[in-house]
């Protein structure tokens, strides 16, 4: 089996015979960001929250498409003995679990897609990797030091300089290093931002969106519906693209309530 070997964190679930759900993260994100939800899962299924490859505790690899992180997640399938699991992604997660719809329906029972579409979007990522590569981790005495760098790069948003900064770690050597492979993912942009080529799918299919985000219109719905025979869609209201973080309790009601 080709792929590599996942980091995972498992919460395992009291009822013995309860199925497994498969949480994927989104881009420079981790599985660290869905511990809070995937407590509030466990109460009904084994959860398994990854982290894709170039992410997290996963190792970096050279090469970073949606082909090789559903293999990825096969193979971790594979590895704990899962023969079929329900899938939450988000945004990039999201893709992957599109793209293990289309290539490895057989291993899925019921799948969630937040927050993100079939489509390919403009690439608008650049001035955040471009910061990334900015910084200079492995010579920084503090935390404090390398995110002055990027909020001077950035400016200071409340959100996304917090939510980099997660993915910074110290070295036992000495000095930091982002857990993410920065120069990997930024040559990689253009394909995790691209189209993921659907057909027909019966697999039972929520769709869940931000009703402030950007990233998944009515038409991106009604694109969704031409491919996906038993489809649900949800739209939290007043919510951008993090409507996991932004709204964590309609965003589990809805999805706990469509994965049973």
């Amino acid at each position: 089996m080709s792929g590599l070997t996942l980091h995972a964190r498992h919460l395992a679930c009291s009822q013995g015979d309860a199925g497994h759900l498969i949480v994927l993260h989104g881009l420079l994100g981790s599985s660290d960001n869905w511990q809070t939800l995937g407590k509030r899962y466990a109460s009904h299924h084994h959860v398994w929250m990854l982290d894709a490859r170039n992410h997290g505790r996963s190792p970096h690899a050279p090469s970073h498409t949606y082909m090789e992180m559903a293999e990825d997640v096969v193979r971790f399938m594979d590895a704990e003995g899962i023969a079929k699991a329900s899938f939450l992604g988000h945004s990039m997660g999201g893709k992957t679990v599109l793209t293990l719809s289309q290539h490895h329906p057989g291993r899925m029972e019921r799948m969630v897609v937040a927050d993100i579409a079939a489509r390919a979007y403009t690439p608008h990522h650049g001035p955040i990797f471009d910061a990334l590569l900015g910084t200079r981790p492995s010579e920084a005495s503090s935390r404090e030091q390398v995110q002055s760098q990027l909020t001077q790069a950035l400016g200071p948003d409340p959100v996304l300089v917090p939510f980099l900064m997660k993915g910074l770690h110290r070295r036992k050597e000495g000095g930091f290093a982002w857990r993410f492979n920065v120069p990997v993912l930024k040559e990689a942009l253009t394909g995790v931002v691209g189209e993921v080529p659907l057909s027909m799918n019966t697999l039972p299919a929520l769709f869940i969106r931000g009703g402030e985000s950007p990233y998944v219109s009515d038409e991106d719905l009604d694109l969704m519906a031409d491919h996906f025979v038993h489809m649900d869609d949800h739209t939290i209201d007043g919510v951008g693209h993090w409507l996991h973080a932004q709204a964590p309790d309609e965003f589990y009601n809805v999805t706990a309530d469509f994965l049973g």
